[in-house]
């Protein structure tokens, strides 16, 4: 993974944490239901979009490069038009299954009869996302990550913008129909369906700036250079080329998409009240998941340097470098979202009260229950994407498979006893993701050979969380009933994130060897020496 590729996946992993913004703001538009019905239609078509061009990109981005470093344009030429035949087939064919099996998908497998217009309205957004994921692997094929920065970030912005416009508008409409029709759910689904038409609009806009980009690079060029090879590849050459190079990523991918629409059926058949359980599922995923994503996005953004920079030292055979660049990445890691469980943990309510208004019990105790899943996704996306880069995608697969289902025996389980609603998700989550990290870990450390210094990783991080932790529930009783739940939230978490830094460098928790490899390692310095600890 060379510098440019590092800096993409950080910047897909900020795009990420913008998505979770706007699902935040169009709660608050849509309301908690409405949030369930879009999400309902944005699970089938993302499930859909992850079967017909999972990893795609990348793949063909792969297989041009190779080509065109051999000096092989033709074949090169002939892929680039071989898979945008294929994929606009399997894009066309996946939205006309969405469109014409919306009723079955969102009404009798999920439960949730009002996202059947949505899911229609939504349908080609799987055709133009099919010929745009090619359009960028032809962008990585010539060595470019631009486009797929600048796609990521203007989708998110576009389906912000546009989705409040649209949504405002049709939630409008439907307020008038619902009254004339006695149906308050109106509201949220005509909502749904102005967000739907966002993401179609969205997609469509990014195609064209796909297209006009490609317009000046003139791929034609190749087909009258001389080709280094003799024979040339057929179609199915090519289709199996990037068939079988995205197979295992794009199971990967649909494993971890899975539990969202299986967590939501099991709520919905095994709840009591379908519209109850609608707005559960919409608290869940708004409140507790999008902020844990934010979160998440964040910390990994930070670590994937040091990812990056282990396997560049092994491939350097510099084997002893790479373990102590592994475990640095690994401990600021641990470091950040140590802090960060600490403080959702914490802080719950008043976050829950923000973040979850009307709602604030149930978010408080989704934010409190799941608030260690922040710090065992972070470590398991570090420790998967090493894995990965090292050539252990089947033991990615195979350990994503375990923790997908230890989830759903959990998910099931938890379901069936009592109220516990949205909270079986949460416990579910947390056991899931538990196990894929012990896995994932023990099979990383495996291959590094790496023995962790696990009291400095891991046992002063967390008893520094503690600490500040109760420094936490003291300053949320002082400011809740003067400052309000925002200002509250603000202020204790600059407080207690700078008392949790000072903990850290006051024990010397960081060596100065760990912090020259990692992220921020340099402004943690500039700490250490006001501190007078390095």
């Amino acid at each position: 993974m060379n510098h440019a590729e590092v800096k993409r996946r950080q910047f897909q992993a900020l795009s990420l944490a913008v998505s979770c913004v706007a699902v935040m703001v169009m709660a608050r538009v849509l309301g908690y239901n409405g949030v369930t019905y879009v999400a309902v239609a944005m699970e089938a078509y993302l499930l859909v979009w992850t079967v017909a061009c999972g990893g795609l990109s990348d793949v063909l981005g792969r297989l041009l490069r190779t080509k065109n470093g051999k000096g092989q344009y033709r074949n090169a030429s002939r892929l680039r038009r071989n898979v945008l035949f294929l994929q606009m087939t399997l894009g066309l064919l996946g939205s006309l299954l969405l469109f014409f099996g919306a009723g079955w998908i969102a009404g009798d497998m999920c439960g949730v009869p009002y996202a059947t217009l949505i899911l229609m309205v939504l349908s080609p957004a799987v055709f133009l996302r099919s010929v745009t994921t090619v359009f960028l692997g032809y962008f990585q094929g010539d060595g470019s990550e631009f486009p797929t920065v600048a796609t990521g970030f203007l989708r998110q912005v576009l389906v912000l913008g546009f989705g409040l416009l649209f949504g405002r508008m049709r939630a409008g409409y439907g307020e008038k129909v619902g009254n004339l029709l006695g149906q308050e759910n109106f509201v949220a689904m005509h909502g749904g369906v102005g967000v739907a038409i966002a993401v179609d609009l969205a997609e469509g806009l990014l195609l064209v700036f796909l297209a006009l980009l490609l317009k000046g690079r003139r791929h034609q060029k190749y087909k009258n250079m001389p080709d280094g090879m003799r024979g040339s590849d057929s179609f199915w050459d090519g289709v199996r080329m990037v068939s079988v190079g995205r197979l295992v990523q794009a199971g990967t991918s649909l494993l971890v998409l899975l539990p969202l629409p299986l967590g939501l059926m099991l709520l919905m058949k095994r709840g009591e009240d379908p519209d109850a359980a609608a707005v559960q599922y919409g608290l869940y995923l708004a409140c507790y998941l999008a902020m844990g994503v934010i979160f998440l996005a964040l910390a990994v953004a930070g670590m994937l340097p040091s990812v990056s920079r282990t396997v560049i030292c092994l491939r350097k055979e510099e084997q002893r470098f790479a373990r102590m660049v592994f475990q640095a990445g690994m401990h600021l890691g641990v470091a950040h979202t140590a802090y960060l469980a600490a403080f959702l943990m914490v802080m719950a309510s008043q976050a829950g009260a923000v973040f979850g208004p009307a709602q604030e019990n149930e978010a408080a105790g989704m934010l409190r229950g799941g608030a260690l899943v922040v710090l065992l996704a972070v470590l398991s996306l570090y420790f998967a994407r090493y894995l990965v880069l090292v050539g252990r995608k089947l033991l990615v697969l195979a350990s994503v498979g375990c923790g997908f289902l230890v989830y759903l025996v959990a998910a099931f389980l938890l379901s069936g006893t009592g109220k516990v609603g949205a909270l079986a998700l949460v416990y579910a989550g947390l056991l899931g993701v538990g196990v894929l990290t012990f896995l994932l870990g023990a099979l990383s450390c495996k291959h590094l050979r790496l023995r962790t210094d696990w009291l400095q990783v891991l046992v002063i991080p967390t008893g520094a969380a503690c600490i500040t932790g109760l420094l936490g529930m003291l300053l949320g009783r002082l400011f809740t009933p003067h400052l309000g739940n925002l200002v509250t939230l603000v202020a204790s978490f600059l407080i207690l994130w700078a008392a949790y830094w000072v903990i850290l460098l006051l024990v010397r928790n960081f060596r100065e060897q760990e912090l020259e490899t990692v992220t921020g390692g340099r402004l943690i310095r500039v700490l250490g020496q006001m501190l007078r600890v390095f």
